[in-house]
């Protein structure tokens, strides 16, 4: 029996890929995912509620405050943390809508034949990637929930210390919000806004990382398709005694089975390629952005808790979680681009572990073209900038605690 058909410990059973279908239904629920139909418009017109709701009267009062605030270093910086988070999702929201129907291509083909004829026969590794896509989505969903949980927070612990009205996020607004209604109503909606960006926010990354998750669980499969191919010994060898014709077709047929399947193995791993060709052409500008910010926000919010005299607890956990945020919001990148590269390798070390030695020189060759390819870089970047992998997360995490510690 083949290493790859022994049965490995199941874990929980799981729909393929669901992963993508939370993401994917997580952005439907928030309106920046319209659907066709003659429901559309309607849904567009929500979309709009939607965004002003969670990140337009923010943006607004954001960009007031800033201003307001050019001669209070603390609460520049405050605020511009705030706002350059969320123009940054701002702006995946607009790279969502404006490209859906291409990320909506990329969906239907995690579900086609070619990417889902795989599903029954290698579910143990089809099940094991759908459940690290879903605990990244957790681990990245609790720093982000943490962090907006503090924030919410800021209210009532001032009421419980006996200080001064504050809202959860800084803002400017054209009425006093230290007076009741008004600041309830104001916190409140801070509250329900920020709870719904994290979720949002959280959705459109995973989404993204989700897609590079399935491409490296079609890789795994790929490499033990071909690891796992049997040759048998080639009917070239009967032909010096028989003629040609004589042969059976049965015989003939028996020995093509090695060559159709790698056939097939090559036409996966051009999808494959392509697949991620597309998820680079959409989601790489978006990427390098939000590396940008992060870096940034991470050494903004070090400089603000560094010059903090009162020391709050509730801010200052909050100010530690999102910047463990922002971090894990970099590392699930980079981890996710350094894993692509690893599975592509793996093709390359099985094409030599099955029984090629027994093949004729037409499969030999189909062979070849798997490996070549492999030995070419499978790598995404953000923006072409810089590749996503761990070295590059590295990199990075020197360069901001340099900078940090510059600062401080």
């Amino acid at each position: 029996m083949d290493k790859y058909d022994i049965e490995k410990p199941m874990q929980r059973r799981i729909e393929p890929n669901f992963h993508l279908n939370v993401s994917v239904s997580i952005i439907y629920y928030m309106g920046t995912w319209p659907p066709q139909g003659k429901y559309r418009s309607l849904y567009i017109f929500c979309t709009i509620c939607s965004f002003t709701f969670i990140l337009g009267i923010f943006l607004l009062t954001e960009i007031a405050n800033l201003i307001l605030s050019l001669n209070d270093l603390g609460k520049l910086i405050a605020g511009a943390t705030l706002l350059m988070t969320n123009c940054t999702h701002a702006y995946k929201i607009v790279i969502i809508l404006y490209r859906q129907k291409r990320i909506q291509n990329l969906l239907d083909i995690t579900r086609n034949e070619i990417f889902a004829r795989h599903n029954i026969k290698y579910k143990c590794t089809v099940t094991q990637y759908t459940w690290q896509g879903i605990f990244h989505h957790i681990a990245y969903q609790s720093f982000g929930t943490v962090a907006v949980l503090c924030w919410g927070f800021t209210p009532i612990a001032d009421l419980i210390a006996g200080r001064s009205r504050r809202l959860p996020m800084e803002g400017w607004y054209p009425y006093n919000v230290t007076v009741t209604p008004a600041f309830e109503i104001t916190s409140l909606h801070q509250t329900v806004a920020i709870f719904v960006a994290c979720f949002h926010n959280v959705a459109m990354d995973t989404l993204v990382t989700g897609l590079i998750t399935v491409a490296c669980c079609q890789l795994s499969i790929l490499s033990q398709i071909v690891a796992s191919i049997k040759n048998y010994k080639q009917v070239e060898k009967i032909n010096i005694i028989k003629n040609i014709n004589d042969c059976s077709q049965e015989e003939k047929n028996y020995n093509d089975v090695p060559y159709e399947t790698l056939k097939r193995c090559v036409i996966h791993n051009n999808v494959i390629f392509s697949f991620i060709n597309e998820i680079q052409n959409i989601f790489g500008t978006m990427i390098l952005l939000q590396f940008f910010v992060n870096c940034i926000i991470i050494c903004l919010i070090a400089f603000n808790i560094s010059q903090m005299k009162i020391y709050i607890p509730a801010i200052l956990f909050g100010m530690l979680m999102y910047m463990c945020c922002m971090t894990y919001q970099i590392f699930i990148y980079c981890w996710h681009g350094n894993e692509l590269q690893l599975h592509n390798t793996y093709v390359s070390t099985a094409a030599y572990s099955n029984d090629w030695w027994n093949a004729g020189s037409h499969f030999k060759r189909a062979l070849q073209i798997i490996i070549i390819r492999a030995h070419r870089p499978l790598i995404l970047s953000a923006g072409k900038v810089f590749t996503l992998s761990l070295n590059t997360f590295v990199n990075i995490s020197r360069v901001i605690f340099n900078v940090i510690f510059y600062l401080v």
